[in-house]
């Protein structure tokens, strides 16, 4: 387990995960350095500093002097650039990061993987390439043994950095902790639930999944207590579903030849995160269903 007097990087830290990351990470007695690479006068004036991590030698100059990282920077999303920059970025922002740590003898790394390795889009259209057509998820709940299927080059990107996170963990016996979040949501978020009520094939790409920015911020800070050895990769998703409906109703309207392999609560999440809540302790405690007019 990590002291609490731990000084941690939060790369990402302007984003929306690491800006409730830092936060969180303070609030529990953490000294925390933040970084990221396009900043606004604010960010500067709170003493964010400014980092390409796909320089090497930036990245190992953000994380001198910090006993962990938690690392959250990278494209974070299909199509918000060209394939080919968001593999490459991703992939050299992950490797920097992870080699540096290991030079510096970093304490643990953490770091956000992605949902979309488990072969998100489900049931949809993909990247424009023969053979990557979203299919059916083979089974739900989906776990981490549906790993890895990418069907987009952003997806990829964050299967060869679980796999660069391996080696280079085996290499240092430094602990990865991979955090496989899903669809990030923020309160306001919230408000948009409703239009998917009427048609579950808006949403049926993630089975329907989100998480709370609050509980991935704990489970980065999770990450860095978790007593783990090795590189652990887990699902980060909120306990239920974005429908107002049972989900094994949702899931037998749309994906009717889906098996279930095990019992699912009536309106919970299809992104298993038991390993989650074993191996990290992780215990999603916000939901959509606790705010706004739907509540009570």
């Amino acid at each position: 387990m990590m002291p609490t007097s731990r000084r941690i990087c939060v790369t990402g830290a302007t984003g929306k995960a690491g800006r409730v990351a830092v936060t969180e990470l303070r609030q529990h007695g953490y000294q925390v350095v933040a970084t990221d690479t396009a900043l606004t006068g604010d960010d500067v004036a709170a003493g964010v500093l400014k980092a390409d991590l796909t320089d090497y030698g930036q990245a190992t100059e953000v994380l001198r002097g910090t006993d962990a990282v938690v690392h959250l920077a990278n494209i974070p999303a299909p199509g918000r650039s060209t394939p080919a920059v968001t593999f490459n970025a991703n992939v050299a922002m992950n490797f920097n990061v992870f080699h540096a740590a290991a030079a510096l003898g970093l304490a643990r790394v953490v770091w956000a993987s992605s949902e979309t390795t488990l072969g998100l889009p489900f049931g949809g259209p993909a990247e424009q390439i023969p053979g990557t057509a979203g299919q059916p998820p083979r089974y739900a709940p989906v776990d981490e043994d549906h790993f890895p299927v990418p069907t987009t080059t952003y997806a990829l990107s964050k299967v060869a950095s679980e796999t660069i996170a391996e080696q280079i963990s085996r290499w240092s016996r430094i602990p990865f902790v991979g955090l496989r979040i899903s669809n990030i949501m923020e309160i306001a978020d919230y408000e948009r639930f409703p239009s998917y009520w009427p048609d579950p094939h808006r949403r049926k790409w993630n089975l329907w999944g989100y998480v709370d920015v609050r509980d991935v911020a704990a489970a980065c800070r999770l990450g860095l207590e978790a007593d783990v050895t090795g590189s652990q990769n887990v699902i980060i998703a909120a306990a239920d579903t974005v429908m107002n409906r049972p989900s094994r109703a949702v899931l037998a309207e749309v994906f009717p030849d889906v098996p279930v392999t095990r019992e699912i609560a009536e309106f919970g999440t299809l992104l298993a995160v038991d390993r989650a809540k074993r191996v990290l302790g992780y215990d999603p405690r916000h939901s959509w269903r606790d705010v706004g007019p739907w509540r009570g």
